[in-house]
Order: C-alpha cells, then sequence, then structure tokens
C-alpha cells in the first residue's frame, strides 16, 4: 500500500487578540509525519475572497525556508523546559543581550533544578512532545504535585518556569496555541511576614551576648537601615563612611555570580544610627581585611567571598533566641532574616519619619510595596491608645 501523500502546507486563519484575522500556514514534515510548524503569513483575511490565493502564494514561498530539524515540537516536553532553563538557551541570551534584562545564573538555575525535581518524575510528562501538551495534562501535573505535598506556592512557582518556556515557543510561532491560557495559579495562604515589636528591637539592643560580632551587625543593618540580606553581604568598606555616618548601598552579593547592583538599581545612601556605628567598630577590631573592596561581614575561609547565607539564617535564630523569641515562635511569626527589613519599615513610620524618606531609605520603586513592608497591627500598644482616645473625649 503506498503512503498517503499530504500536501505541503495546509491554510488557516487565526484570531487575533486586536481583532485582525490572519491566514496561517501548517507545514508538513516527512520525519514525524505530521504537520509540524505553523507560521503567520501575515495576509490579513478580508475581502469577498479573504485574500485567500495571495496566502497560498505566500505561504509557497515560507515552504522552502522552514527549518523542521530545529523546531523544538519535536522535542519531549520536559527535554525541552530542561534545556529552556539553561544559561545557552536562546531566552536566556535573547533576554540578556537584546532585551537588556539578564536574568540571575540563580534564578535560571533555580528553574533548571526545578525540572529534575518536580517536572521530569511526573509520568503523565513521560514521552510527551511539546506539541502534544495540553491543558488537561498541565491540570494532571498539579493535581499530583499537590498529591506529593508540594506547597502552593511551589506549585505556582513551577507553574510558571513551564508556562514561560511554552510562552517562549508561541511568541516564536513555533507552537500555535498556549496551553496554559486557561490554567489558573493554585489559590495561596499568603502568610503575613513577621517583624520585631519595639520592645523586642529595645531588647535587640540592650543585650549582652558573645556573639560573632558579624551576625550582630548584620542584624542591626536590616532593622535600623532596612538593607537586603545581599545588599548586606555585599557591603564594603569602601561604601561606610563612618566620619560622616552614611552608607552607600552600591553592592549586591549574589551566590555563584558575586557582586551585583542593588535590586531594580536601588543605589541609595542611608543614615548610622548609634548601635550600628558600635557594632561596625567591633566587626573592624576584629577583621583581618580592612581595604575599601574588602567585604565587611568577611569570610575566614575566603577574602573574595561574604559571609554565607546559612551563616545569617543560623545566627539570626540564636540572637532571636537571646531575646526570648524561641524557634518556635519564630516560625510561628514568620520572621526571617527579610523580616528586619519589614521592621525597619513599620518602626520608620511608628517614629514619624515620612513615607516619602522610608521609600528612598528603603529602595522602594512605589508606595505600594512600600504599604506591603508596613506591619502597624503587629506593634500597637492598644492599651496606650485607649488611654488616649479616652483622654480626647474627656477634654
Amino acid at each position: 500500500m503506498r503512503p498517503k501523500k499530504h500536501a505541503l502546507f495546509t491554510l488557516f486563519k487565526h484570531h487575533n487578540a486586536n481583532g485582525t484575522t490572519v491566514w496561517y500556514a501548517r507545514f508538513w514534515d516527512d520525519a514525524t509525519q505530521r504537520y509540524a510548524i505553523a507560521r503567520s503569513t501575515g495576509v490579513l483575511a478580508q475581502g469577498k475572497r479573504e485574500r485567500h490565493d495571495e496566502a497560498i502564494t505566500v505561504a509557497r514561498e515560507m515552504a522552502s525556508s522552514i527549518q523542521f530539524s530545529s523546531s523544538p515540537l519535536k522535542q519531549l516536553f520536559v527535554d525541552y523546559v530542561e534545556s529552556f532553563w539553561t544559561s545557552s538557551s536562546c531566552y536566556v541570551k535573547e533576554r540578556a543581550l537584546v532585551l537588556k534584562k539578564p536574568l540571575s545564573a540563580y534564578y535560571v538555575k533555580m528553574n533548571h533544578d526545578d525540572v529534575g525535581r518536580h517536572i521530569r518524575p511526573f509520568p503523565g510528562f513521560r514521552k510527551l512532545t511539546l506539541n502534544d501538551l495540553t491543558p488537561g495534562h498541565i491540570r494532571d501535573w498539579m493535581r499530583w504535585a499537590a498529591e506529593k505535598g508540594l506547597s502552593a506556592r511551589r506549585i505556582n512557582a513551577v507553574l510558571q518556569s513551564m508556562r514561560v518556556a511554552v510562552r517562549y515557543a508561541v511568541s516564536r510561532e513555533e507552537l500555535l496555541r498556549d496551553p496554559f491560557a486557561k490554567i489558573a495559579e493554585v489559590k495561596e495562604e499568603i502568610k503575613e511576614k513577621g517583624i520585631l515589636t519595639p520592645a523586642e528591637v529595645s531588647l535587640l539592643i540592650n543585650r549582652n551576648g558573645n556573639d560573632d560580632p558579624r551576625i550582630y551587625l548584620g542584624i542591626l543593618l536590616g532593622v535600623f537601615c532596612g538593607l537586603r540580606r545581599g545588599e548586606v553581604r555585599g557591603l564594603q568598606w569602601g561604601d561606610v563612611d563612618l566620619n560622616q555616618r552614611i552608607i552607600h548601598v552600591n553592592h549586591n552579593y549574589v551566590d555563584n555570580e558575586g557582586i551585583k547592583t542593588p535590586k531594580c538599581k536601588s543605589m541609595r545612601s542611608v543614615p548610622i544610627p548609634r548601635a550600628v556605628y558600635s557594632a561596625f567598630n567591633a566587626v573592624r577590631t576584629v577583621s583581618p581585611y580592612l581595604a575599601s573592596d574588602d567585604f565587611v561581614l568577611f569570610n575566614f575561609l575566603s577574602r573574595d567571598i561574604p559571609v554565607s547565607m546559612n551563616f545569617f539564617r543560623a545566627g539570626l535564630c540564636s540572637v532571636l533566641e537571646s531575646i526570648g523569641i524561641k524557634k518556635e515562635a519564630q516560625k510561628l511569626r514568620n520572621i526571617t532574616f527579610h523580616s528586619l527589613r519589614h521592621t525597619f519599615v513599620t518602626l520608620g513610620r511608628l517614629a514619624g519619619i515620612s513615607d516619602f524618606e522610608i521609600q528612598a531609605l528603603a529602595g522602594h520603586r512605589s508606595s505600594s510595596m512600600m504599604e506591603r513592608y508596613s506591619h502597624v497591627c503587629q506593634v500597637i500598644d492598644y492599651g496606650s491608645v485607649c488611654k488616649k482616645l479616652e483622654d480626647a473625649a474627656n477634654q
């Protein structure tokens, strides 16, 4: 029996979001024995004959330039996503070289690692090509991930890594339909970030501990200066003017990438309060590295890198326990190192510092972001509020 002969291409109409209708051509691939690649002809379907003949002519001219071997449609879906999240992928290079919005190596690696941990093990994705991916497969994966115990936040993060990869193929017209178009995120129960109360901050300042002075300085830089953890790690002695009591926040340290600019290019200057000034001096007395390009929070193992992120996690937990916030309470209140930055914003507003100043000191791009970092309800002294109201009523 002779194999069925297929047309070189077929035409179909695609309705765009802007209300126009365009002729598309779907081209036949002998290797996979199917119409594997769809491309826009650029011909609008309008008029009495909808310019059908013109679309045929354009499609014939396009046929000779179609390269099936480079099409991701024949790739297994999991392999496609895994290769998508590498430093050598077209997407990552395009972000850096064309859009001038490079992705951090950490972000790319995190997404790449998620493929092996949470995408490849799903039985429903085995032997599934990118072209065969449907909303049903995605929903099945979401259910499977939830049954495996992944949190809603993690499921949404992995969904995003798949969504970005698939929509990139759609944007290049290598994949005609977006299987993620009707996939909603899993509903998350967002837990409010915990902060330290004024009383706890007072205990922090006045405590007598034998901790490493680096962790104590790091904590105070978060509470009183609003620095992010990467900014604390990236702080160099050349950024610190102890005479004028000013910190110039110019650096952010990222593992595997080194020194970068602060998040969202939020370079800024912040004042050094008295407690932070004393903590700086305590670190200077023990630091073997005091050159302008040396890290303030130095690493004993190498002069070229600052303290590790684990140093902060363990150190913060220990310091908080010393002022009466046990591990269970830290977890229950959702207190992390980033909580110190939230504490800075909240206490600044309580102290009467203007929102404009707080936004500038914290390096927030918008007032709405600053609002997210303000948790006044966690530090209200209700007894004091009642007394003020009663006093006002009795006047």
